[in-house]
């Protein structure tokens, strides 16, 4: 292990020379059907993680569980050959893939969704494995799931069964998916305050929580309640703009974030535009902390980067498995 990003730094761009290249994701388009889609897939380095689950799987749960290893084996070969300052960093990155799968589950027992439906939707990466995540997906409801995770060394556990105890009066998925927001970055800031984390990790944080608060506001608006919804610890998107964003009846008039970075929303004509601009701006921010060659950013690019990847192998298995014509799958792909 190492604390040097300099070494840490070149074994990531050794992973990164092994991402699929667009090359792969055209021939891909091409194939004939899932099993042909599979046996292009064998040829890369997700060989192994494919010949283990096709032992022991078929139809598209071999592709989920091999990507599904395969992200979790890569997250944490990363997190075991650093060390210091670089791998609490790394942990606490990896902590969004958990609230992710989280949520995912959370969304599932909500809509009535059983495991099979869900499992495309898990990244593992964090402390909560594959096995431990269809262990707690399987369970019969939400509190069933917060039983579940309370077993798992997720440090959202705590939260999420206070969250699912409210959840089985008033059956308000959106809140609960709040809070785990506001414990996941509760958890977050303090672990980079008390770290003395860099300024660059510390700023992009902050834009994330920024861009949380800002989706909040914008589905709330016109809804006469936005209290407990805010999450504290951003920088530009205050309370008080948080409050007005929510007070408004559409997008077209959002001045009050000229002055923020998150100025282009105010271009957006619809919830689904708005959304495609922070998450621009979102990508644009990563990019930058990515700039440093000595910094934790090319990690964080990295992850991003295998994290699409995995998204779009997905949608090809899908689209291969289904028949979808090329054409609509190239599109679906951004290829089109």
């Amino acid at each position: 292990m190492s604390a040097d990003y300099g070494y840490i730094n070149a074994r990531v761009r050794g992973l990164k020379s092994k991402l699929l290249g667009s090359e792969f994701f055209s021939e891909a388009l091409d194939a004939s059907d899932y099993n042909a889609f599979l046996s292009s897939l064998a040829q890369s380095s997700y060989m192994k993680d494919l010949e283990e689950a096709q032992a022991r799987y078929s139809g598209l749960k071999v592709l989920d569980v091999a990507l599904g290893r395969n992200f979790y084996n890569t997250s944490r070969s990363i997190l075991n050959f650093s060390d210091g300052e670089a791998n609490e960093l790394i942990s606490l990155m990896l902590l969004r893939y958990d609230l992710y799968n989280i949520k995912a589950i959370a969304r599932a027992k909500h809509s009535g969704r059983d495991l099979e439906a869900i499992q495309d939707a898990f990244f593992p990466a964090g402390e909560l494995k594959l096995p431990i995540l269809e262990t707690i997906a399987s369970a019969p409801d939400m509190v069933g799931v917060a039983q579940a995770l309370l077993a798992s060394p997720s440090p959202l556990k705590t939260s999420f069964a206070r969250s699912a105890q409210q959840y089985s009066s008033d059956a308000d998925l959106y809140k609960l998916e709040l809070e785990l927001d506001r414990a996941y970055y509760k958890i977050i800031s303090g672990k980079l305050k008390d770290m003395d984390a860099p300024d660059s990790f510390v700023r992009h944080t902050k834009r994330e929580i920024d861009a949380t608060n800002l989706r909040t506001a914008l589905k709330l608006q016109g809804s006469e309640s936005s209290d407990d919804l805010f999450v504290s610890g951003g920088k530009e998107i205050s309370r008080a703009i948080f409050d007005a964003v929510a007070a408004e009846n559409g997008l077209s008039s959002l001045q009050i974030l000229a002055p923020t970075s998150f100025a282009k929303v105010i271009e957006a004509q619809n919830l689904g535009e708005a959304e495609g601009v922070i998450r621009d701006l979102l990508n644009a921010s990563a990019k930058r902390l990515a700039a440093d060659p000595l910094g934790i950013g090319v990690v964080a690019n990295y992850l991003r980067m295998k994290e699409t990847e995995a998204a779009k192998l997905r949608l090809l298995a899908r689209g291969k498995f289904y028949n979808v014509p090329r054409e609509t799958l190239a599109k679906e792909l951004g290829d089109g």
